[in-house]
């Protein structure tokens, strides 16, 4: 019939793992109002961006006109997916808690993490920097070439509000480092070798000095050992769904539907496996 047809197709074993999944989810890892704060502080921020780069009077229109292409009727809509989103972040982050060695191998082979640091010199337009813009990214040169420490040249002169206070450091980046800085940015981050320092580099809205200050498996693993929902351990592998799923017992009324489940876990892990080939 028509529902056996559907189930066997492979949307339709996805459709039924996704249903199973929320299940499993919503009782294992119910609502908290932790996650509703964080899902509110999640939403802020993300419209306060906007309203950065749209202006007061323009970026409601556009965080709206942005939802709707996104597929959401509402901005509630909207948060009730970000509270879905840490749910689902508690699900994972238990099975690399419980997993970590295994995981954290499996990411330093497929992510490349380095621990990397930069400084960051704001120009209003980087093809025609002023002088004072220039001069400052020429003290800088002259202090890392005189030998300063590149923490202690970040801390006292880079622009970037958000790694200034701590010398600079990114923590520890891979593969999936988000395009903040500009794609310029992120090719040269996974160029330089331990201990190397890149020359200038034209970014966002400014010029960038980078410097991996490490690439040691072990003091990445220690570094990431505290496994929280924002470490990158959850989010480098999008198919590690499947192998946090099957660590669950579950009591499944229907063998059809256990049936499609089981095969879409069992297609996720062959396309996983054949991703680390």
């Amino acid at each position: 019939d028509v529902y056996d047809t559907l189930i066997s197709t492979s949307s339709g074993k996805s459709a039924a793992f996704q249903y199973v999944l929320d299940q499993l989810i919503n009782k294992q890892y119910p609502i908290t109002s932790d996650m509703k704060d964080n899902a509110s502080d999640m939403l802020d921020s993300i419209k306060n961006s906007y309203k950065s780069k749209y202006g007061e009077d323009s970026y409601e229109k556009q965080f709206k006109s942005d939802l709707k292409s996104a597929g959401y009727t509402s901005e509630s809509e909207y948060k009730k997916k970000l509270i879905y989103s840490l749910q689902y972040a508690e699900l994972v982050k238990h099975y690399v808690k419980t997993h970590y060695d295994t995981v954290f191998e499996d990411y330093y082979k497929v992510a490349t993490p380095r621990m990397i640091s930069m400084i960051k010199i704001s120009v209003s337009d980087p093809s025609n920097p002023t002088d004072s813009e220039k001069e400052k990214l020429k003290e800088v040169q002259e202090l890392l070439k005189d030998g300063k420490s590149f923490g202690d040249v970040a801390k006292d002169y880079s622009d970037d509000s958000t790694t200034k206070s701590a010398k600079g450091s990114l923590g520890v980046v891979d593969t999936n480092l988000t395009n903040t800085y500009g794609s310029t940015i992120n090719e040269a981050a996974f160029s330089l070798t331990e201990g190397q320092t890149s020359d200038v580099l034209t970014g966002n809205d400014g010029y960038y000095i980078l410097k991996c200050t490490s690439t040691s498996k072990e003091k990445i693993k220690k570094k990431l050992k505290n496994v929280t929902i924002q470490s990158p351990l959850l989010t480098y592998d999008d198919q590690i769904i499947y192998l946090a799923f099957k660590t669950y017992d579950i009591e499944y009324k229907d063998a059809k539907i256990k049936k499609a489940v089981n095969e879409a876990i069992k297609e996720g892990l062959k396309s996983r496996a054949a991703e680390r080939k």
